[in-house]
C-alpha cells in the first residue's frame, strides 16, 4: 500500500499511533509533549512542536516525509525554514538527514508504531465506490458523535458561504447595503441562474433600486432592462410601458446592461428568470427589505409575512416571459420550498456573515438557530443520506450534510471529515 504524505500528518496530529513509547531510529526515547501546530503554508509541516529527544527537551518544527530521501529530493537542505526542524517524521527510513552544520536530524519510522488495522481502514474508505467512502460504516458510529459532526458543518457551511460575501465587500469597498442586494439578486437566481443574476445585481445601482422602490413599472424596468429582456419588438402594452422607462432611465443614469446569460431551459415555467425578477421587484417594493431591516428581524415568520407578501404585477400573473400569454393565471407566489431556500440563502447567510465581520456572536447564533427552526430541505443528496440512515431533522442538518458530500465526500477528504477520523480512530 502506498502511504501518503497527508496520512502521516493526519497520524502525526492526532498521535495515532499505538504507543508513547517512540524511539528515533538510532534508539533514543521520543517523548511527544505537544505535536506542533499544523502548517499550511510554505515551510515545515508543524510548527512551535515541543519533544523530548532523550534527556533533552526541543522546541521547533516537525517535517513529516514518506521517505527520509525525500528532504533532498524536496530541497530542504538549502532551506533555511527547515533549519529549526528538531524531529523528522517519515515511513520509510532510507538515508540519514544532516543539517548545514552536519548535526544529525533525529528521525522517527512513523511505520514502526501504526496498526495494521488504522492502514486498513484508511484503504477501504479510499478504495470504496460507494456513493460516499464511508457508507458502508458510518452506521457502525456513534450517532451522537455524527450528529455533532453534522451540526459543526453547517456551521462551517455558513463560513464558506461569509467568505463569498466578504470578498464581494472587498470588492465594493465595503458597501454593505450594495452587497446586500447583491445577495439577494443572487439568491433570487437560485441555483441555475445565480451567477448570472449575482451580475444583474452588481450592474444595478442600489441606490436607484431605493429611489423607483415606490414605483413598480420603473423598478421592472430597470431590472428587466438591465438583465436584456426589454430589446426585443413588443406588441404588448406593458412591455413596450417598461422598455420606453428603460430607455428613458438607460439615458438619465448611463445604465449598462448585464452580458450574463439568463438561462430557461429544463426548468418549469414558475422557475423561469423572469418570473423570479417579477418576484424580487415585488419584494424590493417592501421598506423593510433593507440590510438593517434583515438584520432586526427576530422570528422566521416575519420573513415568511415579506415572502408571502409578494404580489408580481398584473402582466406577469397572464406570463412566463415577455410575448408569450399562458393560458392559465397564477399569482406566482413562492412555494414553501423556495421561500426556505431564499431564508437560507440570502438572509440567514448575510446576517451570519454581517456578524462574522463584525464580531457579533448574538447575530451568528441567530442565524443558526433559524436554520434550526427550519424544515430539513429536500433534494437527492438529503434522501440518499437518509436512504443509508442518517437522518436530518431541520435545515442546519441538511445543509450540514450538503456541506459533507459537496466538500469532503466527493473528493475523498476523509482525513479532514470527523466522521473518518472517527472511522481510523476505532
Amino acid at each position: 500500500m502506498a502511504i501518503p504524505e497527508d496520512l502521516l500528518q493526519f497520524i502525526w496530529r492526532l498521535r495515532l499511533y499505538h504507543t508513547d513509547q517512540l524511539k528515533t531510529v538510532n534508539g533514543e526515547s521520543i517523548q511527544v509533549l505537544h505535536v506542533g501546530e499544523h502548517n499550511d503554508n510554505a515551510g515545515p509541516d508543524f510548527l512551535f512542536s515541543k519533544i523530548r529527544i532523550g534527556s533533552e527537551l526541543w522546541t521547533g518544527n516537525v517535517e513529516i516525509h514518506v521517505r527520509s530521501s525525500d528532504w533532498f529530493l524536496h530541497g530542504h537542505q538549502k532551506d533555511a525554514k527547515y533549519a529549526n526542524v528538531i524531529l523528522h517524521v517519515v515511513w520509510d527510513h532510507d538515508q540519514e538527514v544532516i543539517h548545514e552544520d552536519g548535526s544529525l536530524v533525529p528521525t522517527l519510522r512513523l511505520s514502526d508504531y501504526v496498526s495494521e488495522e488504522l492502514l486498513k481502514q484508511y484503504q477501504r474508505l479510499m478504495d470504496g465506490q460507494r456513493w460516499i467512502p464511508c457508507e458502508s460504516q458510518i452506521l457502525h458510529l456513534d450517532s451522537f458523535k455524527v450528529e455533532r459532526w453534522v451540526e459543526r458543518m453547517a456551521v462551517e457551511r455558513m463560513e464558506d458561504k461569509s467568505r463569498l460575501i466578504l470578498e464581494l465587500l472587498q470588492k465594493f469597498d465595503g458597501d454593505w447595503e450594495k452587497i446586500f442586494f447583491i445577495w439577494l439578486f443572487r439568491s433570487f437566481g437560485f441555483k441555475v441562474n445565480a451567477d448570472a443574476f449575482q451580475a444583474l445585481g452588481e450592474q444595478l445601482s442600489n441606490l436607484l433600486l431605493l429611489k423607483y422602490r415606490t414605483d413598480i413599472s420603473k423598478l421592472e424596468a430597470m431590472i428587466f432592462g438591465q438583465a436584456g429582456f426589454l430589446n426585443s419588438t413588443f406588441d404588448e402594452a406593458y412591455p413596450l410601458q417598461l422598455q420606453k422607462e428603460y430607455i428613458y432611465l438607460k439615458k438619465a443614469y448611463s445604465l449598462k446592461e448585464t452580458h450574463f446569460p439568463l438561462l430557461f431551459s429544463r426548468m418549469r415555467p414558475h422557475n423561469f428568470p423572469t418570473i423570479r425578477i417579477a418576484q424580487l421587484a415585488s419584494l424590493l417594493q417592501n421598506e423593510s427589505v433593507r440590510l438593517q431591516g434583515i438584520l432586526a428581524i427576530e422570528n422566521l415568520s416575519e420573513f415568511r409575512w415579506l415572502l408571502n407578501n409578494i404580489r408580481v404585477t398584473h402582466y406577469w400573473k397572464t406570463h412566463f416571459s415577455f410575448a408569450k400569454q399562458s393560458l392559465a393565471t397564477s399569482d406566482h407566489s413562492l412555494s414553501e420550498m423556495s421561500q426556505n431556500s431564499l431564508i437560507i440563502n440570502a438572509f440567514i447567510a448575510l446576517t451570519f456573515s454581517y456578524g462574522a465581520y463584525f464580531k457579533l456572536e448574538d447575530l451568528k447564533e441567530k442565524a443558526m438557530r433559524w436554520l434550526e427552526e427550519l424544515p430539513t430541505e429536500r433534494n437527492n443528496i438529503i434522501q440518499k443520506f437518509e436512504d443509508i440512515g442518517v437522518n436530518a431533522w431541520h435545515a442546519a442538518h441538511s445543509q450540514g450534510l450538503l456541506h459533507i458530500k459537496r466538500k469532503y465526500c466527493d473528493s475523498k477528504q476523509c482525513l479532514r471529515c470527523g466522521i473518518g477520523l472517527e472511522l481510523l480512530r476505532r
